[in-house]
């Protein structure tokens, strides 16, 4: 391992993230980040631009991807950690998704027109951004058209789940979303599990389901989680056969409360999502293997 700090989700403007790429890459140096894993939403767009940044700036790299999931009828988030961007069935499904991702927000668009609002321009502004569409972009552009004071209040009133305009994305099961990773030479890794709306039951149901599609490691210091989360995930990792990891979740430094790579402390009953992978720098050109 290098040395710094670990952070193994993060974003950049190819997804729902303010800096780029290589800004996200010289963010992290700045803040003293060792390792790091680029996890956009739903695309590997973003991963050659940081994977040559991290590589000028002395910074172990982990190609990752964060997939969007259904289970019962409610969103999950994957982590793919060590991922091949080039795995024909990661292509196929990230088109898909890409695909998915489009419709929801056309149609969200229109729902918005039909209250009175400039779903046309707004659909415009969201096509206009970089990166894959997402509603953070179109709550962005609902705050810079002036029709809500800022973006949570772009998702309280109109776009969050139940509000008038929220569209279904109508997204893979979990079960394949993780047998897709596991094909691409990934490490699946349940996103920020505490953050679900589920019951302690079916928080375990959910995990059961996950692990036996093949997922190998939770999220247990995710950004914004307290330590009380962090061992009590842990112990249900452990629970599980699974191992540990810390993302912070970072999308910009917008977001002060939740910078890179300042985490708890992994609890030590947990092993580790990194322990005996080559979480190193390519050199002279020969492959890495993460998470073997």
């Amino acid at each position: 391992m290098t040395s710094g700090s670990i952070d193994l989700h993060t974003h950049s403007n190819c997804s729902d993230g303010t800096l780029t790429p290589a800004g996200l890459i010289a963010a992290a140096a700045t803040a003293g980040v060792g390792t790091l894993s680029l996890t956009d939403h739903d695309t590997t767009a973003g991963l050659e631009e940081a994977q040559a940044a991290a590589r000028r700036a002395g910074i172990a790299f982990v190609p990752g991807v964060e997939l969007s999931a259904s289970w019962r009828a409610q969103t999950i988030h994957v982590l793919g950690l060590g991922i091949d961007p080039q795995a024909a069935m990661l292509r196929a499904l990230l088109d898909a998704q890409a695909a998915r991702r489009r419709r929801r927000v056309e149609e969200m668009c229109a729902r918005l027109t039909r209250i009175g609002l400039p779903g046309e321009s707004l659909l415009s502004a969201v096509e206009a951004a970089p990166g894959i569409p997402t509603r953070t972009h179109l709550a962005a552009a609902l705050t810079a058209g002036g029709h809500v004071r800022g973006p949570d209040e772009a998702f309280r009133r109109y776009l969050a789940a139940g509000q008038c305009a929220h569209v279904s994305a109508g997204w893979p099961p979990l079960e394949a979303i993780v047998t897709c990773i596991v094909g691409a030479g990934g490490c699946a890794v349940l996103a920020h599990p505490a953050r679900y709306r589920l019951s302690a039951g079916a928080r375990k149901l959910l995990i059961t389901a996950f692990t036996s599609a093949g997922g190998r490691a939770l999220e247990v210091v995710s950004g914004g989680n307290g330590a009380q989360h962090a061992e009590g995930l842990a112990t249900l990792g452990i629970k599980f056969g699974l191992t540990g990891s810390v993302g912070s979740d970072f999308h910009g430094p917008e977001q002060a409360w939740n910078p890179l790579g300042r985490l708890a402390k992994l609890p030590d009953s947990i092993t580790p999502v990194w322990r005996g992978a080559r979480l190193t720098r390519e050199h002279g050109g020969s492959a890495e293997s993460f998470f073997p």
